[in-house]
């Protein structure tokens, strides 16, 4: 399974099954009604801290 994220996306690749492991596991990590957008700008802000 392999996951690119960019500013306005994130791309999964990889079979059904996986894709829906890291699916909840973005729900655990963020709350199942936060918008794409909230977790794309969260995940850039943290990118460009490390």
């Amino acid at each position: 399974m392999k996951s690119y994220r960019t500013a306005q996306s994130i791309h999964m690749v990889g079979r059904a099954w996986q894709i829906r492991i890291m699916l909840r596991q973005m729900q655990k990590e963020w709350s199942p009604d936060t918008p794409l957008q909230h977790i794309l700008q969260s995940l850039e802000s943290t990118r460009r801290n490390h």
